[in-house]
């Protein structure tokens, strides 16, 4: 459904600038190679973006965001669940890219389930390459496309160097940045697992591509949808400290639940119903089928630990849902 330290550059954002469950439904994941491309190279291709976020401007970003102030004890109920079919199990863990300190936090069941696996998957390659074109400088504007008002309310949100910063930035980077306020500054959940498989010498599994999710990201993090989240900061703060609760409690109802709340927002906003459909199957529900072969082929090699979104995880279309129906036994395991 990642996150910051010392600046945006270094981190990744859960993406929660689209309207109703669309703030939860996909991951701005650790983009340390794409951020970091944009934040160092500077302006390119068009010659005429006159600003870059550099590292010290971008940090400013997310200055809403709170020190990392959750308890070191073990999540008493972490999203983890046991799937089950021919002999073989995989183990599933939905993530709260930030807000939550993994190393602190998830109990030792959910540690020795990774260490035994051989296998790791998640959504996207954190370091893939290509993504680094697609959320670099252009020609285009946000101020302009923003028109005076939102300007000026960008400006206060994030302060004006940082404002001119993200000028010729596509609309997600704002919009992910902002989406930080308010939230605990922990390590990215999704790096943490990933480093420690790697480390493992596990065999790592992307379950899509990294352009997709951007491509995705990009198509709904527009000028509407930051607009969006300019008008309801403080409600969005709130949407943020419910849905972490609720991820520290481990109440996946409650969790659906947050997220079914927001659909009127959606429509108070312009949104059609026909529109806020079409997001969240794009943005959540076809991408969770569109993992279901990989996912079967790694269970069918043995088996392995998936860590993805808890949204990916909880409710009637989710990933484990679709297993479910295809024959698959699911528990939810407990520490």
């Amino acid at each position: 459904m990642s996150w910051p330290t010392s600046s945006f550059c270094e981190q990744d954002y859960q993406s929660r600038a689209t309207h109703g469950d669309m703030k939860r439904a996909v991951v701005l994941l650790t983009w340390i190679a794409a951020l970091g491309a944009a934040c160092q190279k500077g302006p390119e291709a068009t010659g005429t973006a006159t600003g870059t976020a550099t590292a010290p401007a971008i940090a400013e970003v997310a200055r809403g965001a709170k020190p990392g102030t959750t308890k070191p004890d073990p999540l008493p109920h972490p999203l983890f669940w046991a799937v089950e079919k021919d002999g073989k199990t995989t183990y599933f863990l939905g993530t709260m890219h930030t807000g939550v300190d993994a190393e602190a936090r998830l109990p030792a069941l959910v540690w020795n389930k990774l260490h035994a696996a051989t296998t790791f998957a998640m959504e996207a390659d954190l370091a893939d390459p290509a993504a680094a074109a697609m959320i670099r400088p252009s020609a285009r504007s946000l101020r302009e496309d923003l028109g005076d008002g939102y300007w000026k309310k960008l400006e206060d949100a994030m302060g004006p160097s940082v404002a001119r910063a993200v000028d010729h930035l596509p609309p997600l980077v704002p919009a992910a940045a902002l989406s930080m306020r308010g939230l605990p500054q922990t390590p990215a959940m999704d790096k943490v697992l990933s480093a420690r498989a790697a480390g493992e010498h596990k065999q790592l599994v992307f379950l899509e591509p990294a352009t997709r999710q951007l491509a995705i990201l990009g198509k709904w993090l527009d000028v509407k949808a930051l607009k969006m989240l300019l008008d309801e900061l403080p409600g969005s703060e709130q949407h943020a400290r419910a849905m972490l609760d609720a991820y520290v409690a481990g109440d996946e109802q409650k969790i659906v639940a947050i997220n079914d709340s927001e659909r009127d927002d959606a429509l108070h906003h312009g949104y059609t119903a026909a529109e806020y459909d079409q997001g969240m199957n794009e943005m959540l529900y076809q991408r969770n089928a569109s993992w279901i072969d990989a996912l079967e082929q790694l269970h069918a090699g043995g088996g392995g630990f998936v860590a993805v979104g808890a949204m990916h995880l909880v409710g009637p279309r989710s990933v484990l849902a679709l297993l479910a129906g295809k024959g698959y036994r699911v528990t939810r395991v407990a520490p």
